[in-house]
């Protein structure tokens, strides 16, 4: 078997951006380009910002800022993600689904493609 094997040094932003397009090629529901911007730029944001609530209400503003979009379509945004099962609910606070976040700085995958034998 042949594997394919890179390493990548990505700034913070491209490396969640790059993490996110990975998982849109495995999981069954994918999410748009916008939304991969989105859930970017928060992760991207200083831990002192997010703390417990990533998407309190001076995060989203600096992503709304920072991507040049309307407080409406951020909404419209999450609310979708939300359906899609990226974001969940942990008691009051919107987060994104844990098995759906990367390490901090270093991420492995592991696939493994097989045909069929027709």
């Amino acid at each position: 078997m042949k594997v394919i094997q890179s390493s990548f040094e990505l700034s913070k932003i491209d490396y969640y951006k790059t993490h996110f397009k990975i998982l849109n090629a495995v999981l069954p529901i994918d999410i748009t380009d916008k939304e991969i911007d989105i859930l970017s730029n928060f992760l991207s944001l200083p831990v002192e910002m997010t703390n417990e609530n990533m998407f309190n209400s001076m995060t989203r503003k600096k992503v709304i800022e920072a991507l040049t979009l309307t407080n409406g379509g951020m909404s419209n945004h999450l609310k979708n993600m939300k359906k899609k099962g990226y974001l969940i609910r942990n008691g009051e606070y919107l987060i994104i689904h844990p098995n759906l976040l990367p390490a901090h700085s270093v991420q492995g995958y592991n696939f493994k493609l097989k045909t069929k034998n027709e």
